[in-house]
């Protein structure tokens, strides 16, 4: 029988309690949105009237449907970062273990990139709806508090962590094949 090795490292065990940390703010995160969604279209009169206190135009029923888009789009974002931080997680397991570089590392590194690049996308999609919203929205009444800037760009950092991801699942990948040639002459 095979006894798993718990990591003993500090860092290690700080970055798998942060991931699940993580992980639970983020599942919270899309249970609050999926709960807000319903809300939304049972009381999409009272917050078009609340709106219309806000903007000097009355804002159009279509802003309340690209509210809920907003917030879809929201909710798909924490589940591709869940997504990723869970890959991430079992990569710190396997490290803890002794025994990171297999191929499923290499697998899931690919996955985190696919899931960060996927991120990139729906962000700058939702940044486009946003901008559309605050267009639709129009001007603010005087004396009303609403601020409310979007950043339409691509993240560069984002792309190359895209990159990264991808190089280093190539690493793992070769470092798997150089292990078990080892093992196989062994």
């Amino acid at each position: 029988m095979t006894q798993t090795k718990k990591p003993n490292d500090i860092i290690l065990k700080s970055t798998r309690g942060l991931l699940i940390f993580a992980k639970w703010m983020l599942v919270l995160g899309v249970g609050a949105l999926a709960a807000a969604l319903p809300v939304l279209l049972f009381s999409y009169r009272q917050l078009l009237a609340e709106m219309g206190e806000i903007f000097v135009s009355q804002p159009a029923p279509e802003t309340v449907g690209l509210i809920g888009i907003l917030m879809f789009l929201g909710a798909v974002i924490m589940l591709l970062t869940l997504f990723a931080i869970n890959r991430l997680r079992k990569i710190v397991d396997s490290v803890g273990e002794g025994n990171p570089f297999t191929r499923i590392n290499g697998t899931r590194l690919r996955g985190m990139g696919i899931a960060v690049f996927a991120i990139q996308l729906v962000t700058f999609v939702g940044s486009l709806l946003a901008t559309g919203l605050l267009t639709m929205l129009g001007e603010v009444k005087p004396g009303q508090d609403f601020h409310l800037s979007i950043d339409g760009s691509i993240s560069l950092s984002g792309i190359l962590l895209v990159l990264l991801l991808i190089i280093l699942a190539r690493v793992f990948d070769s470092g798997a094949k150089m292990q078990e040639e080892l093992e196989g002459i062994v």
